[in-house]
């Protein structure tokens, strides 16, 4: 398949802007970019998809979703109280369509790479297997866990530990690239991190940890756990980065691992210490729009947040270079309905991120070679019935929740 006429945006750490370009993909990875005359001569029998000169760039990476958070949307649940009640009132069928539901809004804001944390208390054998079949549906990457959290009992905790272990190693035996297990723990408090980090590295063997930091804690408090944190194979991956200590930030930070935040104000202080990905959380699974005067640093910040840190996490775990548009990278990339009147190249990119490319209609979606939106359209499920089903099942949902 040759995608062209198209505005390229190569992503990674110093992106370029090809203007006039195409892009071909063979299977699930991109082959060539050239001018579309070019690869139509050299590959005339290849399909061509039509970009009308729209913006290709890569997919987004959502580094810290809660998928099956999206039925109780704009229903205000705030205290850590009010989310188990409603976690715990999901059953296996909710859990399938509220997934859904949430993958279709992310690939309609260009979102092609997602990685969940799960909490379900009432089917916690069945709740990893409903992601992962939402997420072959929609056609979009995933990775996720089963949260074990401070607050579970000792016997919660490992069993929500088995299943994570127990899925993750099914899907490498399956051979699902696209979907991936991983270990899950949800810290309150700075000496319950040690706690459920050792019990969890007990059982993790090669896989990635998300650590959730649903900490009520403020950027001066003491860290003093540095040299006590176990160690990984792979990077883990902290959620929440705002509400963490500056030490424990320094600390992750050291390790090599990522870290996510989700806050706007929090957000910009701290991307002036470390490198920040961004996560949604319980929020629309859509990247954030910069807001206020542009400033040539924070937009530089924002541009690494979007197409740089949470790549670099993915491709560690998915075993490819997310996040950039090159021969040999995979096919996951998204068309852009944006059509600049001024000057629109590297030396600008950050500007229109920052001021307009953000707020383009997403046309098109691709993942690994796949096209799962055309010219607006979801191809890969119905989504009128993936929202009438979600309305249905938050509706029971909120009468068991009361």
């Amino acid at each position: 398949m040759i995608v062209g006429p198209c505005t390229v945006v190569t992503g990674g750490p110093e992106p370029l802007v090809y203007d006039n370009a195409a892009v071909r993909v063979v299977g699930s990875h991109i082959a060539n970019i050239s001018t579309l005359g070019d690869l139509a001569a050299a590959y005339p029998d290849e399909t061509l998809w039509p970009a009308r000169g729209r913006v290709l760039m890569p997919g987004f990476v959502n580094t810290h979703a809660h998928l099956a958070r999206h039925l109780a949307r704009g229903l205000g649940l705030r205290t850590s109280a009010e989310w188990r009640r409603y976690d715990r009132a999901l059953s296996a069928e909710d859990v399938a369509w509220a997934v859904q539901a949430a993958l279709v809004e992310g690939v309609r804001h260009g979102v092609t790479t997602v990685v969940d944390f799960h909490r379900s208390g009432a089917c916690l054998d069945l709740s990893l297997t409903e992601v992962i079949t939402a997420a072959e549906k929609v056609g979009v990457r995933v990775a996720t866990c089963y949260g074990a959290a401070e607050d579970d009992t000792p016997l919660e905790r490992r069993a929500a530990i088995d299943e994570c272990v127990g899925f993750a190693r099914d899907l490498e035996r399956t051979g699902r690239g696209r979907l991936r297990g991983m270990l899950g723990v949800q810290a309150t408090t700075l000496q319950g991190i040690e706690t459920l980090l050792a019990e969890a590295m007990e059982s993790a063997g090669g896989l990635a940890v998300h650590v959730d930091l649903a900490l009520d804690l403020t950027p001066a408090e003491r860290w003093g756990g540095k040299q006590s944190l176990p160690a990984t194979r792979l990077p883990a991956l902290w959620a929440h980065a705002e509400c963490a200590p500056r030490g424990l930030v320094g600390a992750v930070r050291d390790r090599g691992d990522a870290l996510c935040a989700t806050g706007t104000g929090s957000v910009a202080a701290l991307v002036r210490e470390t490198e920040i990905a961004w996560g949604s959380d319980d929020g629309a699974n859509a990247p954030p729009v910069p807001d206020g005067a542009y400033q040539p640093s924070m937009a530089d910040a924002h541009y690494r947040r979007l197409f740089v840190n949470g790549a670099r996490w993915a491709s560690d775990h998915f075993g490819e270079e997310l996040g950039q548009i090159k021969p040999g990278a995979p096919a996951d990339f998204i068309l852009l309905d944006y059509h600049a009147a001024t000057e629109f190249s590297s030396r600008t990119l950050n500007a229109h991120l920052w001021s307009g490319l953000l707020r383009a209609p997403v046309a098109g979606v691709v993942v690994a070679g796949n096209v799962v939106m055309d010219n607006g359209v979801l191809v890969s499920v119905d989504e009128r019935k993936v929202f009438a089903r979600a309305q249905e099942c938050a509706a029971r949902v909120w009468k068991r929740v009361g």
